[in-house]
């Protein structure tokens, strides 16, 4: 009799995960909330291949009559429906788990509350470099997008898979990458903001321990690379008994930092005490300090696995960055605008903030997921911010802690302006708010939930706005 198992969600990771599953002669139950019409096309296949379908508001009933659930990252840890599954002797794991389990090649992984899509990008497209040269494929997957499951049978021994892990792929994550890297930690899904993916951390406590997982099972042979500047990272050290590789402001450690000598600056590695050049800050197309310091990430974990310095180089200098990632969008009437609107946090939009010298106008609001707004505010009026376009839910809290940090810093107010509903609207008033010379950017602080159905779709509808200007 074929081993019968539930998959709760269907998703990427899921949906990826059922067709293995099917192939390797399992019973599949699809469990998940929505209907056979807002699932589509997806769930056709699925039947036509044998899957039983479990949805609707009942889609979570009678777990215990599985030995194993699949469980999606959008489903909390903490679901009671779960915790009663789990209190009948229900095994519940996950899709990223079970590729850990069977992966038989070296795993790079990346997490991070920012930056990680584009140090796990980075790192890929490093070893690509690498391996045109010494043979062997180099695998891309995880949080960016791509299901690890859709390639997994084409893995071959000389390959390499690098993965961005989410804090809720990484929370029951019992095993760990052969190199982890972790790029920073702020405060970040401490409650429910998306509501097509509720999971959130009950704490930050619990939310910091998700992302210490990709660390703690390693083994001393592994490599953990960490940011040198971020407080809570460095706490994640001992946790791990594997060789630590720092980024971010030059150590004496080996790892990889920008530093200046005598010659402008440079990305140097250090690597078993020597000091070699890998490329000029000039060279480099990415836009901000945080992204040197994703270079300098990139680049040690990379380099940890083999690749060599002219393969960093060519791979960096070519690097253009993500979509919705500080993006550039055009230049109209001498303004410059640019597309951020990854940017969910408030911390990941204060960054962005500083890393432009230009005058700024900034339209920033959307759903709150309990975030504390003090540094985005702090940036706004420590920086060169001509206006700030507010919008969705968050805007009256972003309104008050702005207006308090220019308060308690002694700085003249900045301009807070309710925007309108729409992309096109608020693209409109950004336009008549901003002088040639300025730059407009869609860096919210905030998620997109309310307004947007995601931040993928507010990034597209700005750059559809600000391309019919």
């Amino acid at each position: 009799m074929a081993p019968r198992v539930a998959l709760l969600g269907l998703g990427l990771e899921n949906l990826a995960l059922a067709r293995y599953l099917l192939a390797q002669g399992y019973e599949v139950v699809i469990c998940d909330r929505r209907d056979e019409v807002e699932l589509g096309e997806r769930l056709q296949e699925l039947r036509r291949a044998g899957v039983i379908l479990r949805l609707g508001p009942d889609y979570l009933r009678n777990l215990e009559e599985f030995s194993i659930l699949y469980r999606s990252p959008g489903l909390p840890l903490f679901h009671p429906a779960l915790e009663a599954a789990r209190a009948a002797g229900c095994r519940i794991t996950s899709a990223i788990r079970l590729f850990f389990a069977l992966c038989t090649v070296p795993i790079i992984g990346v997490t991070g509350t920012k930056g990680k899509g584009t140090t796990a990008s980075l790192i890929f497209q490093i070893l690509q470099q690498d391996r045109a040269e010494k043979g062997g494929r180099v695998w891309l997957g995880g949080n960016i997008g791509v299901a690890p499951f859709s390639f997994f049978e084409e893995i071959g021994p000389q390959d390499l898979v690098v993965l961005e892990l989410s804090s809720f792929q990484l929370e029951d994550l019992d095993r760990s990458p052969a190199v982890g890297v972790v790029t920073n930690i702020t405060p970040e899904h401490l409650a429910p903001g998306d509501p097509n993916n509720p999971n959130y951390h009950r704490s930050f406590a619990d939310y910091v321990a998700a992302k210490a997982n990709i660390l703690v099972h390693q083994g001393p042979e592994d490599v953990a690379v960490l940011n040198a500047d971020d407080p809570r990272v460095q706490l994640l050290a001992p946790r791990t008994p594997g060789r630590k590789l720092w980024f971010g402001r030059p150590k004496e450690e080996d790892g990889c930092y920008v530093g200046d000598r005598g010659q402008g600056r440079w990305i140097y590695l250090r690597r078993k005490g020597e000091e070699i050049s890998l490329c000029p800050v000039s060279a480099v197309r990415l836009r901000g300090e945080h992204n040197l310091q994703n270079i300098c990430a990139a680049a040690a974990a990379a380099t940890a696995v083999g690749a060599g310095p002219d393969a960093v180089y060519e791979a960096v200098t070519a690097f253009e960055g993500l979509e919705h990632r500080l993006e550039f969008v055009r230049e109209v009437e001498g303004v410059k605008y640019f597309d951020d609107s990854f940017a969910t946090t408030p911390e990941a939009s204060a960054v962005a903030i500083r890393a432009f010298s230009e005058p700024l106008v900034v339209i920033a609001g959307g759903a709150d997921k309990g975030a504390d707004y003090h540094p985005f505010a702090e940036a706004v009026v420590e920086g060169n911010v001509r206006a700030v376009i507010l919008i969705g839910a968050t805007a009256e809290k972003i309104r008050r802690t702005i207006e308090e940090c220019s308060r308690e810093k002694g700085r003249p107010p900045v301009s807070l302006v309710e925007g309108p509903s729409t992309m096109e609207g608020i693209v409109d008033l950004a336009r008549r708010l901003a002088r040639p010379g300025d730059v407009v950017r869609l860096s919210t602080a905030s998620a997109s939930f309310g307004l947007f159905r995601n931040y993928k779709e507010r990034g597209d509808l700005f750059k559809q706005a600000v391309r019919a200007l």
